[in-house]
């Protein structure tokens, strides 16, 4: 079954600052976010990948699980997001072809993206950054 086309978003960062500080600021971004789709929280963290959620402000239901993604070569620490677990929206929507379905806390998680691209770039403006919209 096909997945919505919003499951492809992801944010891809190249710099020069070291793995630890990079899943810092990936860690650090989390607590960023301010959407009314959900609170972004870090479910487990090592120095390869940081796994994030998505969860609604009443409940704490999981809405989306996403990965920042971390390794180190050639002398550039790379990162990037992966969309992992998600929700879509029900109504009229479910009536739609899954790949046009929308995310429920999409908007969480570009925000989450701008943050983290954010944390980095202000610490290494020569970072590269790569981005793919899932639109």
């Amino acid at each position: 079954m096909p997945k919505p086309a919003q499951t492809r978003a992801s944010v891809s960062v190249g710099t020069g600052l070291p793995v630890s500080r990079v899943a810092d600021l990936a860690a650090k971004a989390a607590s960023s976010v301010d959407d009314p789709a959900g609170r972004v929280r870090v479910e487990s963290r090592s120095l390869a990948s940081v796994e994030l959620s998505v969860r609604d402000h009443i409940e704490g239901k999981e809405l989306m699980r996403f990965d920042v993604v971390i390794d180190r070569a050639l002398g550039r620490t790379n990162s990037r997001t992966v969309i992992s677990k998600f929700e879509v929206k029900g109504g009229v929507s479910s009536l739609m072809p899954a790949v046009k379905r929308k995310l429920v806390a999409f908007s969480a998680y570009e925000a989450y993206m701008d943050w983290f691209v954010s944390e980095v770039v202000s610490e290494d403006p020569q970072a590269l950054v790569t981005l793919v919209s899932g639109e």
